[in-house]
């Protein structure tokens, strides 16, 4: 049996999250709606450098693993980090367990404090956690709270790194720009693309949705959807014969191949600042690179 610490101040549940104000850059704060899971971007680091979930995520209600016992994973705010093969999952606790390092009568000594636990009710990153709490700018993760409309806080400094570079999969996988900024799928000055092989719409039809590889980006009551394709339509902003002329080049478009933000798109190309989208290469990987 594990030696158990209690009674912790008080403060450290209002404390837990404090972040040097003379360190921090911004925030970003995603409202969620109860029982909804929802997808949030990873666009900040720690201010001593790390993507600790512990330093990083804040804002929401915790509950008590001593009051509810195993059926806290039913009820506390709800983190999915994807790991590759699935999902590393987080619950926020009042009362997660830690070791503090002591040994007592030849057993660790354990405390308990709020914060970010694994299903196990330990806090994540902590030696015996089946978790390491370890967030990754540019992955988006899932975020939930069974119980109440709350607002996940994603705080701290920007990643020092003046452009970040983050593979997508043949599959789809939750992603997001690296830096907590919106940018535009088609404006290379703030994100460009390497390894992607498009598909051409002229040779496809309307197959090409199939083929291309594809982006997803949530806009509150379902996805905007982008492919991208070698011979996209954009308006030239000339008129022939009374009728708009229309040109062709590469690039993310809507499900009707016109190049996204075009005045004739039904999408605009945008991703908002602290959204996730899915990406997926389908026929290959890729890459994408953001830059600051």
């Amino acid at each position: 049996m594990k030696k158990v610490m209690f009674g912790l101040a008080a403060a450290a549940a209002i404390s837990a999250f404090a972040i040097e104000s003379a360190n921090t850059v911004g925030y970003n704060a995603k409202a969620v709606e109860a029982a909804k899971f929802a997808i949030l971007g990873v666009q900040f680091e720690a201010t001593d450098g790390t993507t600790d979930i512990n330093k990083i995520i804040s804002g929401v209600t915790g509950v008590s693993q001593d009051e509810l016992g195993e059926n806290f994973v039913a009820s506390a705010p709800h983190i999915q980090v994807p790991n590759g093969v699935g999902y590393d999952l987080y619950y926020y606790l009042t009362d997660g367990y830690y070791a503090t390092g002591e040994i007592e009568d030849g057993e660790d000594v354990y405390a308990q404090k709020p914060g970010w636990c694994d299903f196990n009710g330990i806090i994540a990153g902590d030696a015996a956690a089946d978790a390491d709490g370890v967030l990754i700018p540019g992955v988006a993760i899932w975020i939930k709270d069974p119980n109440l409309a709350e607002s996940f806080l994603q705080a701290g400094q920007v990643p020092s790194d003046s452009t970040l570079q983050i593979s997508v999969p043949a599959t789809f996988a939750l992603r997001a720009n690296a830096f907590p900024i919106e940018f535009n799928l088609n404006d290379t000055s703030k994100v460009t693309f390497s390894g992607l092989t498009g598909v051409s719409q002229d040779e496809l039809g309307e197959d090409f949705v199939l083929s291309a590889p594809h982006i997803q980006v949530p806009n509150g009551v379902g996805y905007d959807l982008y492919y991208y394709l070698t011979d996209g339509y954009y308006a030239t902003g000339e008129i022939e014969d009374g009728e708009e002329v229309y040109a062709q080049k590469p690039g993310w478009c809507d499900f009707n191949g016109i190049i996204a933000g075009d005045a004739a798109a039904d999408a605009t190309g945008i991703v908002p600042a602290g959204a996730g989208f899915w990406a997926k290469g389908v026929g290959s990987t890729f890459s994408i690179t953001f830059t600051k």
